[in-house]
């Protein structure tokens, strides 16, 4: 699963940016006691009812209730109020899936259909104007919580959309059809500046004596000595493990919303580099932030935290050490509070289901996705997303190849609608997938070379070398003549691969490396046996700790083969034997329950 999670992840950062506007007095204007009781307060609450709109599935009645905050707003001249409200319907453009705004955001006291170009501009287009809009007022008006939730926002935009010009003909036109990292990181480290203008606000004010510094050290040290005498005590119990990185919660002149909301860069830094495929900086960013942010985050903000390190045990260490932490973070979050922990555990039990071979505990689990998403359009639709695809993958594990292609199909074109091009990527090598075990090589090829097309323009460097293996695959499936061009795209995708890749990715690069080999007519395995039982060996290792037994029966196939052309009998049967274990448990499954517990 590459960005399921993702979806409420800058929720409330809005909300909490609405709070702290609330409580500097209004946005900061200066009224009269009469004035106060009636303007102002109406666009703050319109605001306010805007977000609830957006948080309870309502998005067309959230967008009106901004439109009429943006009137009154202007009615009002409240810059401050105006500003806000630009943040927040773009926040519900880009967490909510619309496919058409005509009567909301082209009212003539919002956005416009067209911004003077004459052509109405996309959703893309709108979500794009408004955040720069927004920016640029938060930064005129001084708002420092909001200018970081805007950088944030740019941040995610650039990172899930290629930047098209609004002008797209004449001699400045943009021919650069790609996603920028650069600018990315350059967002994510300016909505990182909130901090620092807080803390020189607070701490270089007229009146400051260095009472604060002297009460902070003196805290420290009551602290660290009462902290040094509870650790002789081996009864005591630590309810935070990152209490010892708190300093037991020394006093900061920063807001806790404020503290939450620089924590959350942290998060969409982790979301970013998973976007990247970089685990290493996907785990140094999530421990960053559960070890500086935890006490002020949100229960939804340090559960999706939780996630993160969850998943990435999973992906790298198998389920026995995913599925002991889980329990671990359902003690602290409970399944029924918090919807992130629920579908991870309903992600990894899906998973293993299908490595196992029991498909009807698949099809039960993939059905409770459906459950939980919303019925109203355009609501939950990376939660809808998610059914979609894993629907689709137990329908080709169960060999129903048309059925699959015809679900996928299906996404693709939702994804289109909603201008989820990111995921279309992963939607697209899903179809290749398809074609390829449906034996239909020449039909999965163009589907592969799209995704790899699309992974190349947003930069999803580890999904572009899981799109270069299947290429790898399908060549093979073409004849033995393709084994050269197979084998150069393998070591292509390798560094990648071996560098970031989890246990399932790095053993189906071993196996379609082995079976490069095997399927070279002038390869000879007496003369370099190592090139072959090497990654098979690898391969059956990472691949025990998945339980996978349709990738293991083929490994060890693929060594039984080898073997056979060394003429070494007993480690051919042996590698016969474990072949054969594993096509038994994958046919006929037993204790499918076992599969629904953890």
């Amino acid at each position: 699963m590459l960005f399921t999670m993702m979806t409420m992840l800058l929720h409330w950062i809005i909300f909490t940016a609405t709070l702290i506007t609330g409580m500097q007095g209004l946005f900061g204007r200066s009224l009269s006691q009469v004035q106060d009781i009636v303007v102002g307060k109406y666009e703050s609450a319109l605001l306010c009812l805007g977000n609830l709109h957006c948080y309870f599935g309502h998005p067309k009645k959230a967008l009106e209730a901004f439109a009429e905050a943006v009137r009154v707003s202007q009615m009002n001249n409240d810059d401050s109020c105006l500003a806000y409200v630009l943040g927040a319907i773009s926040n519900l453009l880009s967490k909510i899936g619309i496919s058409n705004t005509v009567g909301i955001i082209s009212s003539p006291y919002s956005l416009g259909t067209n911004i003077g170009l004459g052509t109405p501009l996309s959703i893309q287009q709108q979500l794009l104007v408004l955040l720069k809009r927004s920016l640029k007022r938060a930064d005129a008006l001084k708002l420092p919580s909001l200018l970081s939730f805007d950088h944030l926002s740019l941040a995610k935009f650039d990172l899930k959309h290629v930047q098209r010009p609004l002008v797209s003909f004449g001699p400045n036109a943009s021919t650069k059809l790609r996603t920028c990292p650069a600018d990315v990181c350059k967002n994510l480290r300016l909505g990182s500046r909130v901090l620092t203008d807080f803390g020189a606000d607070v701490l270089s004010t007229s009146n400051d004596n260095g009472s604060f510094s002297t009460s902070w050290l003196r805290n420290l040290s009551a602290t660290s000595d009462s902290w040094r005498s509870s650790s002789k005590n081996t009864k005591k119990i630590h309810i935070n493990d990152f209490d010892n990185f708190h300093y037991h919660a020394q006093p900061s002149p920063v807001p806790a919303s404020i503290l939450q909301l620089a924590g959350s860069a942290y998060l969409l830094r982790a979301t970013a580099w998973e976007h990247y495929g970089s685990a290493p900086m996907v785990r140094m960013n999530v421990l960053v932030y559960a070890t500086c942010f935890a006490d002020a985050a949100s229960s939804s903000e340090l559960s999706l935290a939780y996630v993160k390190l969850i998943q990435q045990l999973a992906v790298f260490k198998g389920y026995s050490a995913a599925f002991c932490a889980l329990k671990l973070a359902e003690k602290k979050f409970p399944s029924s509070t918090s919807l992130h922990i629920q579908l991870l555990g309903m992600q990894i039990l899906h998973e293993r289901a299908l490595h196992r071979g029991h498909l009807k505990v698949a099809q039960q689990i993939c059905d409770e996705f459906g459950v939980l998403s919303s019925s109203v359009s355009g609501v939950d639709i990376e939660l809808k997303t998610e059914f979609s695809v894993r629907r689709a993958r137990t329908l080709l594990a169960a060999k129903q190849f048309s059925q699959a292609a015809a679900v996928a199909n299906s996404l693709f074109s939702t994804c289109y609608k909603y201008n989820m091009q990111v995921e279309n990527a992963s939607v697209l090598l899903l179809l290749a997938e398809i074609h390829k075990k449906s034996d239909n090589a020449v039909l999965g090829l163009p589907y592969a070379l799209a995704s790899q097309s699309f992974c190349k323009s947003f930069n999803l460097d580890l999904l572009e070398a899981s799109a270069t293996l299947t290429l790898a695959e399908l060549w093979l499936d073409l004849g033995s003549s393709h084994a050269k061009k197979a084998l150069s795209l393998v070591y292509q995708s390798l560094p990648m691969i071996l560098g970031h890749g989890g246990l399932e990715l790095r053993a189906r690069a071993h196996v379609v490396l082995a079976k490069c080999h095997l399927s070279d007519l002038k390869f000879s395995v007496l003369e370099d046996p190592e090139a072959v039982l090497d990654p098979l060996n690898q391969a059956t290792e990472d691949l025990q700790a998945l339980e996978y037994h349709e990738m293991a029966a083929e490994a060890y196939y693929l060594k039984a083969m080898a073997y056979n052309h060394l003429g070494k009998l007993d480690e051919r049967e042996e590698a016969a034997a474990r072949f054969k274990d594993h096509v038994t448990a994958l046919e006929t499954p037993h204790n499918e329950e076992d599969s629904l517990k953890y």
